[in-house]
């Protein structure tokens, strides 16, 4: 009934202009929504119950509270809140203004769907940080209406986001590009470079002010050469990374990947160990914008903010994103082989904690719910299954086409304004390469068959030998022993041979998890 009240307001008709103030003195956003052109009866304004490469529900409504919607003579409007996400109001005839108060969600300890920090909000007295789908709401039919948004916030402050800004407001085509585009202001530094046609812009935040953009801009511009000689040329204009550096993160910390930026909270290591972390994690996150900026379903290419839905394809998202990002690597010069395969011996090892009767498809389609515990697992076995994908490409074509040249195809066909149908998506490879990859996805990414890793490592000139489980895992960060801590894993001993784990001085009794 609301969608058939929804359907004679047309999108172009319709302006939205967000305010949104930064209260330092209060840690809450005070947000106002400015409307003009409703026509409708009633309207149904949503907050985001789950976010685009997020894979967990967020609830962003119940950090939102005094919300009033008024008519153009600031008269007050009926508002019934339906759920925790979304508010009815009626009548909405003259709608012209909604204003509410959002919480950030830094240090909010929910016993239930907790907000990781690289998708929350954040204020204090030198910076705040805005992931916006926990900020900003959207009409319901009205997803593709285009916005606009002015931050206010101290004068001295800085902003870093990847929106495009015109004469003091920051515009997005529609809710989706809005999301896309956190922002992080404060006390920042900034660097840029040109890569190509590429311009490539860092904004950090330091809480001790030991870290600088023009230092993580320097560690990551061998990585952004790899990348460059490695796709060809860099698929985007323009490309920001935001650094939220803290004394304290909690245990859980990492990045949030986004078409056009990425945003990152990572502890106050030392300049030289920051380097090292923003190295490993930037490479990954950096390969998004070919997966799945340039190869999308219409799951992702519209997205269902108020219902999660998964797409079957989280294992190209992220595992053939893991899998490419090292070999970007090694082809740069940046990674060793023997360096690779201590990468491919730890994901094999922390594969095996995971159960090996859930398939990649199964831990795409629940990876929201019922095997929300597996979902760590599409780093080591998405990537491994990546890696034979590849081989066997290789090997049916003579060494004439392997996963890369797949994906180079795709780009082509489709890039980021078309997208591929979720379903169909599997047929479309086989088409792309040969009859025989239909038994592989079949049995390795539709089924949960314990993958050939022997045979296929035997001819790349590895000797493959299986052990029992050790209970070694490895993040980002490198190799240590440990155990499930809730939503973290707890480091119970160090591997003392681990160049990675001496340089960033993981100790016994840290919490740490790869995000």
């Amino acid at each position: 009934m609301i969608a058939m009240l929804m359907t004679g307001i047309a999108s172009a008709q319709l302006n939205l202009s967000y305010d949104a103030e930064i209260l330092t003195d209060v840690d809450s956003f005070s947000v106002t929504l400015n409307i003009k052109g409703w026509k409708g009866d009633s309207a149904v304004f949503q907050m985001a119950t789950t976010a685009p490469g997020t894979y967990s529900v967020l609830d962003a409504g119940r950090f939102v509270g005094s919300f009033r919607a008024f008519d153009a003579y600031k008269r007050p409007l009926i508002v019934k809140r339906t759920s925790v996400n979304q508010f009815v109001i009626r009548p909405a005839g003259f709608l012209s203004r909604i204003t509410y108060r959002v919480d950030d969600t830094f240090g909010h300890e929910a016993m239930e769907n907790p907000v990781l920090p690289m998708s929350g909000t954040n204020i204090e007295k030198d910076n705040a940080v805005v992931n916006t789908q926990m900020l900003f709401g959207y009409f319901a039919g009205f997803q593709s209406t285009p916005i606009r948004v002015t931050y206010r916030y101290p004068e001295k402050w800085k902003i870093g986001t990847a929106l495009p800004l015109k004469d003091g407001a920051y515009y997005a085509k529609d809710f989706d590009q809005l999301v896309d585009s956190p922002a992080m202001m404060g006390r920042l530094t900034r660097a840029e470079t040109k890569m190509g046609k590429s311009k490539i812009e860092v904004y950090c935040f330091s809480e001790s002010e030991k870290i600088s953009a023009d230092l993580l801009l320097t560690s990551m511009r061998e990585m952004l050469g790899a990348a460059e000689k490695f796709l060809g040329e860099l698929p985007v204009e323009k490309y920001a990374f935001l650094f939220h550096i803290r004394e304290n993160t909690g245990p859980i910390y990492g990045a949030w990947e986004h078409n056009y930026c990425s945003f990152y909270v990572i502890p106050e290591f030392s300049p030289d160990r920051a380097s090292s972390v923003v190295m490993s994690i930037a490479a990954h996150e950096f390969f998004h914008v070919v997966i799945p900026l340039n190869i999308h379903s219409e799951i992702i290419q519209t997205f269902n903010f108020e219902k999660p839905v998964a797409s079957r394809h989280l294992w190209l998202y992220e595992g053939v994103t893991e899998w490419a990002s090292d070999l970007m690597q090694i082809r740069g010069g940046i990674m060793s082989d023997t360096s690779f395969m201590d990468e491919v011996t730890d994901k094999l090892q922390t594969n095996d904690r995971f159960n090996p009767n859930v398939s990649l498809v199964d831990m795409s389609i629940y990876s929201y719910d019922s095997l929300a515990d597996q979902y760590q697992n599409i780093y080591n076995r998405g990537a491994l299954t990546a890696m034979l994908l590849d081989m066997r490409l290789l090997e049916l074509s003579n060494g004439k086409m392997g996963l890369m040249d797949v994906v180079r195809k795709l780009s082509k066909s489709f890039g980021p304004q078309r997208a591929f149908p979720d379903n169909l998506f599997f047929d479309l490879i086989v088409q792309m390469t040969f009859p025989e990859i239909r038994d592989f996805i079949t049995r390795y990414i539709e089924g949960h068959e314990v993958l050939p890793m022997a045979g296929y490592l035997a001819k790349a000139g590895y000797t493959y030998e299986a052990k029992a489980k050790t209970g070694r895992t490895r993040n980002s960060l490198g190799v240590f022993q440990a155990e499930k801590k809730d939503s973290a894993v707890l480091v119970t001993s160090i591997d003392p041979g681990d160049s990675v784990i001496q340089r960033l001085g993981i100790k016994v009794g840290d919490e740490v998890m790869k995000l």
